[in-house]
């Protein structure tokens, strides 16, 4: 899985690095959009790795500069395996097959995200009310209503160096599924007469406006 540059030309969007190139074909297809849902994975694994090496490189007294891109890594890597209709999701059970050991901490990020990072469910979050009682002698027997927020530290290194290998082994198995595609895409495609080739549509690309964001993208598989 190789990065190029992409700019954009008048006539559409250009890939750099391949001077002999005519056009950059338009592909349909269960194969690729296994191949579009795989790229969007390999993005969120990317993001989540980013922010873990980021970790390392903010003092300890920046603590929610810390904790916004330790809680990010959480998100972006089990989003990956969430259920989601607009790309397949990845199974923890494929993914780590040849890894037993990789399941218990699995199940840790699933519920550290899913109840308690993102939804409020477990008791690594508590608010305890309490009310500070004053001396038998005074006119006042309550001083004030308190409340102590209590929330448990998740960001240690045994859970840091946890997270950071589940995110290597996923995005490795993620890159590996997209090779493959891309193999066989190829193959696919070699067979086809040149002409029909170049007849096809190439890649284009339409900035969402903002009702998109109430919107699912389409996957054509489900």
């Amino acid at each position: 899985m190789e990065h190029f540059e992409i700019t954009k030309t008048p006539e559409g969007l250009h890939v750099e690095g391949f001077p002999d190139a005519v056009k950059v074909l338009r592909i349909d297809g269960p194969k690729a959009q296994r191949l579009s849902d795989l790229g969007l994975h390999k993005a969120d694994l990317d993001f989540a790795l980013d922010c873990l090496e980021e970790i390392n490189k903010v003092a300890e007294e920046s603590y929610v500069l810390r904790q916004a891109l330790w809680r990010s890594a959480v998100v972006h890597y089990i989003k990956c395996f969430g259920d989601n209709k607009s790309r397949f999701s990845l199974v923890p059970q494929t993914v780590y097959k040849d890894d037993t050991g990789a399941m218990e901490p699995y199940k840790y990020f699933d519920s550290l995200r899913n109840k308690h990072l993102v939804h409020d469910a477990n008791s690594y979050a508590q608010c305890l009310p309490g009310a500070v009682l004053n001396k038998k002698d005074l006119s006042h027997k309550i001083a004030k209503i308190v409340c102590m927020n209590v929330i448990s530290e998740t960001l240690a290194k045994e859970n840091y160096n946890n997270l950071h290998l589940l995110v290597t082994r996923a995005r490795e198995w993620v890159v590996e599924q997209f090779d493959q595609l891309c193999n066989a895409l190829t193959a696919e495609l070699e067979t086809e007469p040149y002409e029909t080739l170049l007849g096809r549509q190439g890649i284009t690309y339409t900035f969402p406006g903002v009702d998109e964001i109430h919107k699912p993208r389409i996957h054509s598989n489900k």
